[in-house]
C-alpha cells in the first residue's frame, strides 16, 4: 500500500519535523500527536469536505474525501480480502473502513438524486507535507483525487477534486471567496474532548472556508450528460480519535453573497463542547463574526416533522428551526428538507452497516435582528448543505407518532429558552 511507504517508512521523519513544522499544511492525522499510541488510535480518522452549488441548479450536493485508521490499527484488508495483522492490526475484519475513501451525494438538474462511497482499501497516498490525496482506479474504475495546486490556507489556496464513482465523475477546482472587502472568513477550529465513551476520544472541526467559488465539470455516468459547474460551495477540515457510530452529528451551512451573510451551524448529538453557531455579516456597513454556543446559553434548535425514512431505516427530520441571540444580536433560520435529503450508505465493515448519514440539500432562510431595539439588521437565504446522521434502527418501519417521541431527545439537550419560542 502506498500509504504504508509514506506513513511507516517516513515515520522517523515525519516525528523529526513535526515540532519543527508545527502548522505544515498536511493531513493532520499524518502528524506525531497521531502516530503515538493511544487506546483510541483505531478510531482515528479525517476527513476534508465540500459542498457544490452550482447557480443554474445542475448539481448541488457534496463530496468528502476520508482518510480512517492510517496505522491500521483496526485491521487492514489487503489484495484478496484478506486481514493483514503485521502492522498491527487487532481484529481479525476491518472495523472501520481503514484506508481512503470518497463520499459523493447530491441532486441532478432532472431532480434525481444518488450517494455513492467508495474505499480504497490500498492503492493510495496521502500528503504528510500537504493536503494531497490520491486512490488509484480500482477495478471499477473508480478513483479520487484531491490536488492542492496552491499552497492552502485560511484565506487563500487553490484545490482541483476529481474522481469517478457509480454514478458521477468530477473535475472541479475550490478557491475561497470573500464575502467583504477583507477578505474571506475564516472560522477558528473549534475542539471537543466530550464526544466519546472512551478516554482519549476528541474531535476538532475547522470550517476554513466558510464559502467557496466552485467551478468545473461533473457528469453523470447514468444518463451520460456533462455539466459546467459555476458555482459556490464550502470547505471543511476535520479529524481526531472517536468512534463516531455511537454519536453523530447535525449540521448546516448557507452564504447569501448578495446580503453577505454567512451562516455555519453544527452539534454533535452527545457533545456539548461542538454545538454551536458560527455567523458573518454586515451592520451598518460593518463586518461584525458572532460565534454562539449552546452550552452558554446562547443557542437552541428543534428537529420536527420527523418521519420512518425506509431506506435509511431510520427516524429522520423534514424540518429545522436554529435560533441564537446573545447581547447584541438574535439570528433566526429555518428550512424545510421535504425532498432535499437522501442516505449515504456504506457496506465496508460491520461497523457502517449500522449508520447512516443524511446528506441534506436545504434552501435556508434567515434573519439577523438587533436585540436591543429588535431592528431588523438583514436577512439572508441560500442553496445550503448540511448532514443529519445516527445509528439506524433495527425495525424496518415505524409510525410518525413514535418518530416524533424519538426525535425529542435531538432537541432536549438544553433547557428551553424564551427565545426558541
Amino acid at each position: 500500500m502506498k500509504l504504508r511507504s509514506i506513513a511507516f517508512g517516513l515515520l522517523g521523519c515525519v516525528l523529526s519535523l513535526a515540532s519543527a513544522h508545527a502548522q505544515a499544511a498536511g493531513w493532520n492525522v499524518l502528524r506525531d500527536t497521531y502516530m503515538r499510541p493511544s487506546l483510541v488510535d483505531g478510531f482515528t480518522f479525517e476527513w476534508q469536505y465540500f459542498m457544490v452549488h452550482d447557480a443554474k441548479q445542475q448539481f448541488t450536493g457534496s463530496i468528502g474525501y476520508v482518510l480512517v485508521d492510517p496505522r491500521g490499527r483496526l485491521g487492514w484488508v489487503d489484495a484478496d480480502g484478506l486481514t493483514d495483522l503485521w502492522q498491527g492490526g487487532l481484529f481479525p475484519l476491518s472495523v472501520m473502513p481503514s484506508g481512503a475513501s470518497v463520499a459523493l451525494a447530491g441532486t441532478w438538474a432532472d431532480g434525481t438524486q444518488f450517494a455513492n462511497y467508495e474505499r480504497f482499501a490500498q492503492n493510495y497516498a496521502v500528503g504528510i507535507q500537504d493536503k494531497n490525496f490520491t486512490a488509484d482506479p480500482n477495478a471499477e474504475g473508480y478513483f479520487a483525487q484531491l490536488l492542492e495546486r496552491e499552497s492552502v490556507r485560511g484565506d487563500a489556496g487553490v484545490f482541483q477534486l476529481k474522481g469517478q464513482t457509480a454514478d458521477a465523475a468530477w473535475d472541479l477546482t475550490v478557491t475561497p471567496e470573500a464575502l467583504f472587502e477583507s477578505g474571506p472568513e475564516e472560522y477558528t477550529t473549534v475542539r471537543g474532548f466530550d464526544v466519546g465513551f472512551v478516554p482519549g476520544e476528541h474531535w476538532n472541526v475547522h470550517m476554513e472556508w466558510p464559502r467557496t467559488r466552485v467551478v468545473g465539470t461533473i457528469r453523470n455516468l447514468k444518463t451520460g450528460k456533462s455539466y459546467p459547474i459555476d458555482g459556490h460551495g464550502y470547505r471543511e477540515n476535520s479529524w481526531g480519535r472517536w468512534n463516531f457510530a455511537v454519536d453523530g452529528w447535525v449540521f448546516s451551512v448557507v452564504s447569501d453573497r448578495k446580503q453577505k451573510v454567512q451562516w455555519a451551524w453544527q452539534t454533535y448529538h452527545k457533545s456539548k463542547d461542538m454545538d454551536w453557531l458560527d455567523v458573518s455579516f454586515e451592520d451598518q456597513g460593518q463586518p461584525v463574526t458572532r460565534r454562539f454556543f449552546a452550552k452558554q446559553d446562547q443557542l437552541r434548535w428543534k428537529l420536527g416533522e420527523w418521519f420512518f425514512h425506509k431506506e435509511a431505516r431510520q427516524c429522520v427530520p423534514n424540518t429545522v428551526d436554529v435560533v441564537a441571540e446573545d447581547g447584541d444580536y438574535r439570528v433566526r433560520a429555518t428550512y424545510d428538507l421535504t425532498g432535499r435529503q437522501l442516505p449515504m450508505l456504506s457496506t465496508a465493515t460491520a461497523l457502517t452497516q449500522i449508520f447512516v448519514i443524511m446528506i441534506h440539500m436545504p434552501y435556508i432562510k434567515g434573519v439577523i435582528e438587533n436585540v436591543k431595539t429588535g431592528e431588523v439588521v438583514t436577512r439572508f437565504e441560500g442553496q445550503g448543505g448540511g448532514e443529519f446522521s445516527t445509528t439506524r434502527s433495527l425495525w424496518q418501519n415505524l409510525p410518525e407518532t413514535n418518530c416524533e417521541r424519538w426525535g425529542r431527545r435531538f432537541n432536549t439537550e438544553y433547557s428551553a429558552l424564551p427565545f426558541l419560542d
